[in-house]
């Protein structure tokens, strides 16, 4: 059981699959954090979790022992019910992309700092331990300087899942934003969210969303980071780092980590491969963990609201390319 001080979550669309897949499951294994209610309005709460179900999201907002409300509804509903969660003086947790624009996401910030609680966006990646020490070998020039980055998440959505909201403009569909943050994560990680020049094409949806989305990221001193997110190819999640003396790759759950992230290879200048070892972590609790850690002052948060909406113009700026 966890401590009596352990942070009450509610969550409002239990049934989504991260929520019961991933965030859930890392609550209830947290030592720092309770599950107390929940709420699916698209069907019933799902085992184990059934004796939590509150009703209405209302309901679970409005729970006494709910100090955080974790978000993991389609994306077009974030800013809603972010600000109703606020308004009720609650710390919110909401699943990324945390809005649909960088706008958004100032209005959400705006929103949580005057009612004086704490808003983050559920990116867990930087949660897990071998993305973590890809991107330390990166900034400690294991690899010499690093001029190149290429990073893609693919995976399908058959025509048999038209329903989902991820091929709806109005709920902030398409490959882009679904999965952009992860390949934009290790670019803006190493080099920040302004190059000088970007470049996108995009395969477009008949539902007006990409269905794949390609750019490229230039910097005038000739660095340059490419992604590649897609709902219509096959899966993939892979991460490369190219410097002038070696480079690494990532692949296996490159950007979720878990269980098979357990490997680095990391190749030298004169063609020596080494395979780096890492002891794989679960991102999500990490995440429910450090997020719990910040509620109680023990530790800050380590990604402020600012670079969320930096992310989200970025991400812009890539959509407006690929137009």
């Amino acid at each position: 059981m966890p401590p009596a001080d352990a942070v009450g979550f509610g969550v409002i669309g239990a049934r989504s699959m991260v929520a019961t897949r991933a965030v859930m499951p890392a609550i209830d294994a947290s030592e720092r954090a309770r599950l107390v209610a929940v709420s699916s309005l698209g069907g019933p709460v799902p085992e184990p979790w059934t004796h939590l179900g509150a009703g209405l999201y209302e309901d679970v907002i409005d729970h006494p022992d709910v100090e955080v409300v974790y978000i993991p509804l389609p994306n077009g509903m974030h800013l809603e019910w972010v600000e109703r969660a606020v308004a009720a003086g609650k710390h919110v947790l909401c699943e990324k992309p945390i809005a649909l624009s960088a706008a958004e996401t100032r209005r959400m910030t705006a929103a949580a700092e005057a009612a004086g609680v704490f808003l983050a966006e559920a990116w867990m990646t930087p949660f897990d331990a071998r993305w973590r020490a890809a991107m330390s070998m990166a900034t400690a020039g294991d690899l010499g300087d690093v001029i190149d980055i290429d990073a893609s998440f693919t995976f399908t959505i058959g025509p048999e899942a038209n329903d989902n909201y991820r091929w709806s403009a109005e709920q902030g569909g398409g490959a882009l934003l679904d999965v952009g943050i992860y390949c934009l994560g290790p670019i803006v990680e190493l080099w920040g969210t302004e190059p000088d020049v970007v470049e996108a094409t995009a395969l477009w949806h008949s539902t007006g969303v990409d269905a794949r989305t390609e750019a490229t990221l230039e910097w005038s001193d000739g660095r340059q980071g490419r992604i590649r997110c897609s709902f219509v190819d096959a899966e993939e999640q892979r991460i490369e780092i190219i410097g002038t003396a070696a480079s690494l790759v990532l692949a296996n759950d490159a950007h979720t980590g878990g269980a098979r992230a357990d490997t680095i290879v990391v190749a030298a200048g004169d063609g020596t491969v080494d395979r780096v070892h890492v002891t794989p972590t679960d991102p999500y609790l990490g995440m429910v963990d450090a997020f719990a850690a910040a509620i109680r002052g023990d530790t800050a948060w380590p990604r402020p609201m600012s670079a969320s909406a930096d992310l989200l113009t970025l991400l812009e700026r890539i959509a407006q390319a690929s137009r």
